[in-house]
């Protein structure tokens, strides 16, 4: 993981523990949500 990977972690490895459980399942969403709508926009620009 590079410097950069462990500065971004960083916060959301202080901010977890104090979610409540929505809103831990709202930013998994998110971030489940990340590297799908990067694929979408990958194939958009590989067709055009």
């Amino acid at each position: 993981m590079s410097e950069k990977d462990k500065k971004i972690m960083e916060p959301f490895g202080r901010i977890i523990p104090q979610l409540s459980e929505t809103e831990k399942e709202k930013l998994l969403a998110f971030g489940e949500g990340m590297p799908f709508k990067a694929d979408q926009q990958r194939a958009q620009q590989d067709s055009a």
